[in-house]
């Protein structure tokens, strides 16, 4: 027979408690994320003419400052995630520029193939979500599994996508987001189920930017392959 001794008990009720509350914390994070991303993203319709004037002049350099903004603000988010209250700065800075470029991709997409492939997309991208963070909350499965799978079709994902845009490859442009698509999926998968194992309650920012990472490369992958099979 098992006995649960009173201080047993409280201890377990205790980890639970600090359980829940990351995961809530993670997922406040989250969805603070996706609200500056979605002001940053009006943003980028409201100024529709200012970037497109400076895209223009600038066509070659533009792409590269928009690339190198996004690194550093991840690079700088990744650094600062556990130090308040600038991990809450730099996880804005970092959303807030990542919703801006979301922003002018979709509009330019909308523009192209129609506001349906934006939203058939952000449908999706919300769809897959929904469906991968259920899988790994009812399954109680541990994907750490699929990492090696995650590193390739990550490393797949960046080499071949600066490939793409140094080159002008378009079918490699559309081959790589369909990679990026599964393994950014399986990155989800993998960081939920490892949300719910780790010891390391500390770092709810750092989880929250994991998730929003994915997610984002989701939605600008599916906007690539939508609308390039549009066009």
């Amino acid at each position: 027979m098992n006995y649960d001794f009173p201080g047993q008990s409280l201890s377990r009720g205790a980890a639970v408690q600090d359980r829940v509350g990351f995961i809530r914390s993670v997922y406040l994070w989250l969805m603070a994320g996706f609200g500056v991303a979605g002001v940053a993203a009006f943003a980028a319709f409201l100024t529709e003419a200012q970037w497109k004037a400076f895209a223009i002049a600038n066509a070659r350099l533009f792409p590269w400052l928009l690339f190198g903004a996004q690194m550093g603000a991840i690079l700088f988010a990744s650094a600062v995630s556990r130090r308040k209250p600038l991990n809450i700065l730099a996880y804005g800075l970092f959303t807030g520029i990542s919703g801006y470029i979301a922003g002018m991709i979709s509009l330019l997409v909308a523009q192209q193939s129609g506001a349906g492939t934006v939203m058939a997309a952000f449908g999706m991208t919300a769809g897959a979500f929904l469906a991968l963070t259920v899988t790994a909350f009812v399954s109680k499965k541990d994907f750490s599994f699929l990492q090696s799978f995650v590193v390739i079709g990550i490393a797949i994902m960046f080499f071949g996508g600066l490939a793409a845009a140094i080159f002008h490859l378009g079918m490699v442009s559309l081959l790589v987001s369909a990679v990026a698509v599964v393994a950014c999926s399986a990155k989800i998968l993998m960081d939920t189920s490892r949300m719910l194992r780790t010891e390391d309650l500390g770092d709810p920012a750092g989880f929250a930017l994991s998730l929003f990472v994915s997610l984002y490369n989701i939605f600008i992958s599916l906007l690539n392959l939508l609308g390039g099979r549009r066009n």
